[in-house]
């Protein structure tokens, strides 16, 4: 049946008159790692539903389960995987993207002169004219971390003759740093003398930083799956966000009628202050919609008033994080620097919230016994 068709989401019971719900899981997700996957189970099945979610269900549902519940957890699970495919698609995009960069090229002389550089190099330090670094406007180690950094690296070429793809961080001209993938040459004169390096080099900053985000999004979910207490699941998601996103401040918070609580914060002085849930502001919005929310630039958003108490925010995003009794929480995140977020980075943030609330289900399941007709909400 799966080589025939495609499924959105699969629910497997845990326990099946001619075979075992887990074993099955397995099948599905070696065959369609796409599909959304549903485990039922009753209370006394509860270790099975653990070794479920371990085997990587999205999610479960205890038996009997009403209808509703039954629909809204399916919407979530199949949201999710859809969000997880979205952003493989991204990937898959901006790999294509990176692998057809111009290379930059240039040529220096042994004082550390840039004597040549193409227009792509140039553009990649920063630069709108390839005659700015030229004639010694700027040295080549201006272009580096540090001068330690560029002589180390001229010392190896200067004695192997050549090196290939090696990888080393660089200097923009407006001081942030990057990662090249360079090959460098000696240069020698009709006579045999060494006057110069030869080398191209291609800017890798974003395909490193994607496979830093790969590697840091499976790391984060490992750790959400051990936590137990809604404060450190909160924490670590801040902690991901701050590193990966360099946010300047952020909170995870719980909502508690009209009220919002926060349970995990990124270091804001008042962020541990419970406050009105209401207005016009970006996480009050994110809880009336159900939808995340995207601010780019909080100048330009004049029909929002500001929901961080830093009047200097220029960007910000809120994520609500839904349960089966609604939504429970928002991850609200804001940056200070003129570096706006963007559309991809609201995936991302929708992603971890839908893990989220994954984790914090597991947390407060652990708690209640997973006693029929509780709900999780409360006991938030």
């Amino acid at each position: 049946m799966f080589g025939k068709h495609v499924f959105d989401a699969v629910i497997i019971d845990v326990d099946l008159p001619d075979g075992e719900g887990v074993k099955l899981l397995e099948m599905v997700k070696g065959r369609d790692g796409d599909a959304g996957t549903l485990m039922l189970s009753e209370q006394s099945a509860f270790e099975h539903a653990v070794e479920s979610l371990n085997h990587g269900a999205d999610a479960f549902l205890l038996k009997p389960t009403d209808p509703g519940d039954l629909i809204t957890k399916l919407e979530q699970v199949t949201r999710l995987k859809r969000l997880e495919r979205d952003l493989r698609v991204s990937e898959e995009r901006y790999r294509e993207l990176f692998e057809n960069i111009g290379d930059g090229a240039f040529q220096t002389d042994l004082e550390g002169n840039y004597t040549d550089m193409n227009r792509a190099g140039a553009e990649i330090f920063g630069y709108d004219d390839p005659a700015d670094l030229v004639g010694g406007g700027v040295k080549v180690w201006d272009t580096f971390v540090s001068r330690e950094e560029y002589e180390d690296l001229k010392t190896r070429v200067l004695q192997m003759g050549e090196i290939r793809r090696t990888m080393g961080r660089f200097r923009r001209r407006g001081g942030s740093l990057g990662w090249l993938e360079t090959t460098m040459r000696t240069r020698r004169d009709a006579q045999g003398n060494l006057v110069g390096l030869d080398g191209i080099f291609r800017d890798v900053s974003d395909r490193i930083r994607h496979q830093e985000m790969l590697e840091a999004l499976y790391g984060l979910w490992a750790d959400l799956g051990e936590v137990e207490t809604p404060e450190e699941a909160g924490e670590l998601t801040l902690e991901f966000l701050k590193a990966m996103l360099w946010i300047d401040s952020g909170m995870f918070s719980i909502i508690e009628g009209e009220m919002i609580r926060p349970v995990g914060d990124g270091d804001d002085e008042e962020s541990g202050e419970e406050y009105y849930l209401k207005g016009r502001n970006i996480v009050s919005r994110a809880v009336r919609t159900g939808e995340a929310q995207l601010v780019p630039d909080a100048r330009e958003a004049l029909n929002l008033e500001p929901n961080s108490r830093r009047e200097q925010v220029r960007s910000e995003i809120a994520a609500p994080v839904k349960m089966v009794g609604g939504i429970i929480g928002v991850i609200h995140i804001a940056r200070v620097n003129p570096i706006p977020f963007t559309e991809e980075d609201q995936k991302l943030v929708e992603i971890i919230a839908d893990r989220l609330a994954l984790a914090l289900e597991r947390i407060v399941r652990s708690k209640i016994g997973l006693k029929p007709g509780t709900s999780l909400k409360d006991f938030l």
